[in-house]
């Protein structure tokens, strides 16, 4: 079969991915609800996390198969790191097609959403071409300490706070996608994507960032989409 499959704890990469399969007529998976392990055309959508490829699509693509995948990253404009280098290198699939696309940090609220759908039009082009070759992809700049405990590092960019009006209903537990969410508490396991935060009905979670994270946000936006085909 072939699919649009995408993980998005932010609604971000969703985005993406839904004018992606709209354009293709291709239908629209959520990675974690996904049982398929086997496609003709695949395309993935991610955010970076860490400068890198996060766990939950590193767990997919160990399972999957796919005649042909086209891969976008999309990342909060601030460094788009080497996941999809990595990707290519890490997994043996048969790249044909890649994007890294800036859109909204999900630390920043003042941040704007990726808009212009059209840029992406290349890669509804290959993704077509049933003929389509290999791309080869670039090494891109990837700060070293980025691979280093990533899942520590998240942890403490900031806190998860619980306030009183959370009502124990259970949302955040059933969106976490690392299992870390027990009624608004977090724990080893969380990778602070904030997915809890932006699904809690009653917005009795917040996120206070650290002193390292607010200084590391103060940089100067990099808004550069890049497109292999």
């Amino acid at each position: 079969m072939n699919a649009v499959v995408y993980y998005s704890n932010t609604g971000q990469s969703r985005a993406v991915a839904a004018w992606l399969a709209e354009r293709l007529g291709f239908p629209l998976l959520e990675l974690a609800s996904s049982a398929e392990t086997s496609f003709e055309s695949l395309v993935l959508v991610f955010p970076v996390h860490c400068q890198g490829i996060p766990d939950a699509v590193r767990r997919f693509l160990k399972k999957v198969r796919a005649d042909a995948l086209t891969a976008v990253a999309t990342y909060g404009r601030m460094c788009p790191g080497n996941a999809l280098y990595a990707l290519g290198r890490r997994y043996g699939c048969r790249l044909v097609a890649a994007a890294y696309v800036p859109t909204k940090h999900a630390y920043l609220e003042e941040s704007e959403s990726f808009s212009d759908f059209e840029r992406l039009e290349p890669l509804v082009e290959k993704t077509r071409r049933p003929d389509a070759l290999p791309v080869s992809l670039p090494r891109l700049y990837r700060n070293v300490f980025a691979g280093v405990f990533p899942d520590w590092r998240s942890r403490m960019a900031g806190r998860i706070v619980r306030g009183p009006a959370c009502t124990a209903c259970g949302v955040c537990t059933a969106v976490c996608p690392n299992g870390a969410m027990a009624d608004g508490i977090p724990d080893r396991k969380c990778i602070r994507c904030l997915r809890c935060v932006r699904s809690c009905p009653d917005r009795a979670l917040t996120f206070r960032p650290g002193l390292l994270l607010r200084l590391y946000l103060r940089k100067k936006p990099v808004d550069r989409i890049l497109i292999y085909t």
